[in-house]
């Protein structure tokens, strides 16, 4: 059983409420071994992006609904190490148990309204280990990295970086400064310049990106502002499928046909409901389209 579609707000501004996750009737292990593309390390990873935005006690107090990270994690093999809070920013270390040894760095997206503020805050500033970069993201991540830094140096397993929206920006910049066995994002924005996404390339990154979502168009590039995305884009069509480095018009084309899963009853839009291009952002209908392509795969 796949999981389902959700358009709806909660969805999109409250990821951290969902309950229930990797939610496949055949558990298949990650292959961290595996630097090239896979769905099924896709799904992984993006299950793991979506768990990071659930709260527990040390952040919601009497709201905790007593659901851990750690409980989730103990069921499917891996536990989670260590968890970061900068305040704006959140990240944990997730380490495999049962599962072929791996480990990941993946940090939550956006989850609050001053993150948006972030986004919105885009000039270019010098990046340490090349060009530019956006302001509000390296921002963020200088709250966290020293201490992540620190903990990496004990690391002996392959690790691999991921993140949806947000996540994925401050994923590419941890990647900048030490990089990784391979990256995975989700819905990320742009985060550099030429120069740096040049930086880059020779990390393995994957970028994949729902159909109409909005977040990887931003920061709008402009004379002023030529940030780049980074890494082999895998695009979600409006019926389901991946395009591998679809071109900028074959993207365009696409995201003007119909998306099939608003006219079934279950997940069928409502006028309250938020915009296409927000409801694709949302990191449960992420995990929906992989899930689907994971079990076609297998």
């Amino acid at each position: 059983m796949s999981i389902d579609f959700d358009n709806t707000w909660n969805a999109l501004l409250q990821p951290g409420r969902a309950s229930q996750y990797f939610s496949i009737p055949k558990l298949i292990p990650m292959q961290p071994e595996n630097i090239h593309y896979d769905p099924i390390n896709a799904w992984w990873l993006m299950e793991f992006a979506r768990l990071i935005y659930r709260q527990e006690a040390d952040e919601l107090a009497e709201e905790f609904d007593g659901l851990t990270r750690n409980s989730v994690l103990a069921k499917v093999g891996f536990k989670e190490s260590r968890f970061f809070n900068g305040g704006r920013t959140q990240c944990a270390i997730i380490e495999a148990v049962t599962q072929p040894p791996v480990t990941i760095l993946v940090f939550r997206g956006t989850d609050h309204i001053q993150d948006w503020i972030a986004n919105l805050t885009s000039f270019p500033v010098a990046w340490e280990q090349s060009g530019t970069v956006h302001y509000g993201f390296k921002e963020e991540f200088t709250e966290v990295w020293s201490d992540i830094a620190q903990y990496l140096t004990t690391v002996t397993t392959p690790i691999i970086y991921t993140g949806h929206s947000l996540g994925g920006a401050l994923a590419l910049l941890a990647a900048s400064v030490k990089p990784p066995h391979m990256v995975y994002t989700f819905g990320a924005p742009r985060v550099g310049d030429q120069q740096f996404v040049n930086s880059l390339k020779d990390i393995p990154i994957y970028r994949i990106v729902n159909n109409r979502d909005a977040v990887p168009t931003l920061p709008p590039v402009t004379a002023l502002l030529e940030f780049c995305h980074v890494g082999e884009l895998h695009y979600i069509a409006h019926d389901g499928t991946m395009l591998n480095n679809p071109s900028d018009n074959t993207i365009d084309t696409d995201r003007q046909r119909s998306d099939p899963t608003l006219t079934k009853t279950a997940n069928a839009r409502q006028w309250f409901d938020p915009y296409e291009f927000l409801a694709d952002h949302a990191p449960i209908n992420y995990s929906a389209y992989l899930s689907r392509q994971l079990l076609k795969a297998i």
